[in-house]
């Protein structure tokens, strides 16, 4: 009888690691299909604030 638990939570284990690597390399790859679009839009904003002046102000509030 435990060793027909033992084989379940083995064969349970293998799924979750499949799962597991699988949501990974889902996350990787929209990581990299959208990563340079972040990063462009996240420069932009960077830049926008860079040139306002506002920016001062922001930076030196306690």
């Amino acid at each position: 009888m435990d060793d027909f638990f033992s084989k379940e939570q083995g064969e349970a284990m293998v799924e979750y690691a499949l799962l597991v690597s699988l949501i990974g390399m889902v996350v990787v790859g929209a990581l990299q299909a959208l990563g340079t679009n972040v990063f462009d839009g996240l420069s932009a904003l960077n830049h926008a604030f860079l040139s306002t002046p506002l920016k001062n102000e922001l930076l030196h509030h306690p």
